[in-house]
């Protein structure tokens, strides 16, 4: 039986709205004094975008909200780094609440919206998402022997009670790309078999092939701290990007090489038949469509390290100063040694 230790991640990249794209690794060490007033601007407006969002949410307001959400999904609006606006929507929907009061209080209010609009399959997606997150609080982060007898049965209940909201939301007239996602999440914590997982999996393809959110669900599950064998997720996450060919295709695999490095790591999990030249390339590319996130930028700094890539290290690092990304590294002692590695400081 697999040990089930991985908590949700809440950690968003924010979304430099308003900033222009930029071309090679990185932004020149010396940031364009204008630049940083964009980048100032662009993260007033995501504060403010997501306040929105919260306040429709505790006002009630759900036509807003759906026709916010069909927006996102209609135009697959991207943000800086090429994250889709709809997951970053779901994600303010769903930010931490404080305490299991605050979380009631939440779900109440997604009960409300799926029963007021009962064929909004975005007010679905939102509650199974909250339901399944507040299973993960219930069980905590550490390994499957720390987890207390009441820790599991409320996880078992709270993600059973997502899984039921998914379920009756099947045969809506129209689905979105993150009801496969949570899916997918509902699977992991039910330790469904990899047939399964995979069939639901080519359903949310089917309907948004360029949904990366799926794939790095799917690459997640490959690895061999869930249900996977060494080197599972590095073919798949190969095949993927094959298939969708390309520019799109490297993107996806510097997405999905993310994954497998940052949550493969410590685990029974080599780099070998992973390609560190096309995670180059894929970050080439997405900064070139979209420009620079700061957890991207991170994100390659950190796979520099575990390459041994020094030079690319180096540049990362000069670009990212000290805006560092507490998802990628956990703490900043680790981003400084890094940092000083990529230096020639220290050992």
């Amino acid at each position: 039986m697999r040990h089930l230790w991985l908590a949700k991640a809440f950690v968003l990249a924010p979304a430099f709205l308003l900033a222009g794209p930029h071309y090679g690794y990185a932004q020149a060490a010396g940031v364009d004094a204008a630049q940083q007033v964009l980048d100032e601007h662009a993260n007033v407006h995501e504060s403010a975008w997501r306040h929105e969002i919260e306040s429709d949410l505790i006002g009630e307001k759900f036509d807003d909200l759906d026709r916010m959400a069909e927006h996102y999904r209609r135009d697959k609006t991207r943000v800086s780094g090429g994250g889709w606006r709809l997951a970053l929507f779901y994600e303010a929907l769903d930010a931490p609440q404080q305490t299991d009061k605050d979380s009631m209080d939440h779900i109440e209010h997604l009960t409300n919206w799926m029963k007021a609009r009962p064929e909004s399959i975005t007010a679905r997606v939102a509650l199974a998402e909250s339901l399944h997150r507040w299973a993960w609080v219930a069980r905590g982060n550490g390994l499957a022997n720390t987890v207390t007898a009441e820790g599991w049965q409320l996880f078992d209940t709270r993600i059973k009670e997502s899984q039921i909201v998914l379920e009756g939301s099947a045969n809506l007239t129209h689905m979105c790309p993150q009801y496969y996602v949570e899916m997918l999440g509902v699977g992991l914590g039910q330790n469904w078999d990899e047939k399964r997982m995979m069939a639901t999996f080519e359903r949310g393809i089917q309907l948004e092939p360029e949904y990366h959110y799926l794939y790095k669900a799917m690459v997640n599950y490959l690895l061999p701290k869930w249900d996977g064998q060494p080197g599972d997720s590095a073919a798949f996450a190969k095949k993927s990007a094959d298939n969708l060919g390309g520019d799109a295709g490297d993107m996806l695999y510097f997405q999905l090489a993310g994954v497998m490095v940052k949550r493969g790591n410590g685990s029974n999990f080599s780099l070998q038949g992973i390609d560190w030249q096309r995670i180059q390339r894929g970050y080439r590319v997405m900064t070139t469509q979209f420009g620079v996130s700061r957890k991207e930028q991170n994100e390659l700094a950190f796979m520099a390290y575990k390459f041994k890539d020094v030079d690319v290290a180096k540049q990362q690092f000069a670009a990212i100063g000290d805006d560092w990304v507490r998802g990628v590294w956990k703490d900043k002692g680790f981003f400084d040694r890094i940092r000083d590695w990529s230096q020639g400081v220290g050992s």
